[in-house]
């Protein structure tokens, strides 16, 4: 965790009045969408949040609020993308009546003792510093242990004949698109300004990740044969700590999370995968 981060966490709303938006705000508003006079389905919203410069929404529309005035109502006039989810709206010109409410900003609080006091259990900053310092080395030993498994995975899978389905290669490669769009937004951008920024094509980008997606699978389809093989299978008293731990740390109750399938299934699954991963770890020869 950096300070930053902190900061960030820690920051308070303030109204701004005495300004059009800016980047960067935090902007309250009603909209709705219509495509050739006729509104859509979902294109609504009243006292919606928007920060501008999130990329949450299409393309364009955020850039047009900016230099907006409180109560202000203007006509936004957007693009959907061509790739766009839903079928009636893909590659479709649309105008959005858009009224601006408030606009705020994040202040962010001054690193100082008082932060540390605000933002953590500590009364100074030397010791949140160090509590930090601390946190590191506990990640840097972790990863240590993390890149032996990873060499070992890498040494079981080079050698591991697998064929497989372009599709799966297709469907990891989307998946990894979507976790860097998810990474970007925390940090205001989305996928088409990072491109722009890099310089590169939605297909350059994917083909130069098909190397990894093609190793993600291949460890899958690895792991998932050496459970088969090894007969690997979690006992329900392992299954049921990692559910209380989980438990903890989401604040519910373990009875309610046992009631859920799926997640006692995903609870499996990694337990599953981890002991897989110990089996490799305890027998592959690490060159």
């Amino acid at each position: 965790m950096n300070f930053g981060h902190m900061a960030e966490r820690n920051a308070r709303m303030v109204a701004i009045e005495d300004r059009p938006v800016e980047k960067g705000d935090i902007t309250i508003i009603d909209f709705e969408g219509s495509v050739d006079g006729v509104k859509f389905e979902g294109g609504k919203a009243e006292g919606h949040e928007l920060e501008i410069g999130s990329g949450s929404f299409i393309p364009g529309f955020e850039d047009q609020i900016i230099g907006m005035k409180i109560d202000e109502e203007k006509d936004i006039k957007v693009k959907f993308p061509d790739d766009y989810f839903s079928e009636d709206l893909k590659g479709k010109d649309a105008v959005f009546k858009v009224k601006l409410h408030e606009i705020k900003k994040k202040e962010l609080p001054e690193i100082n003792d008082e932060f540390a006091k605000d933002a953590s259990e500590f009364e100074t900053l030397e010791e949140l510093k160090n509590s930090i310092k601390e946190k590191l080395e506990e990640e840097n030993k972790s990863r240590a242990k993390y890149e032996t498994e990873e060499e070992a995975i890498k040494a079981v899978c080079k050698d591991a004949e697998v064929d497989i389905p372009s599709g799966m290669i297709e469907t990891e490669l989307d998946n990894m698109v979507k976790e860097v769009e998810t990474r970007l937004s925390y940090q205001g951008m989305n996928i088409e300004s990072y491109l722009q920024m890099i310089n590169k094509t939605m297909e350059e980008f994917r083909k130069e990740g098909e190397e990894q997606a093609k190793n993600a699978v291949k460890t899958r389809l690895v792991l998932e044969q050496i459970i088969k093989d090894e007969k690997i299978e979690p006992d329900e008293k392992k299954i049921d700590e990692k559910i209380e731990e989980m438990a903890k740390m989401y604040g519910k109750k373990k009875e309610e999370l046992k009631e859920n399938e799926h997640f006692v299934d995903y609870v499996k699954g990694a337990l599953e995968q981890e002991e897989a991963i110990t089996f490799i770890v305890d027998n592959a020869k690490i060159k």
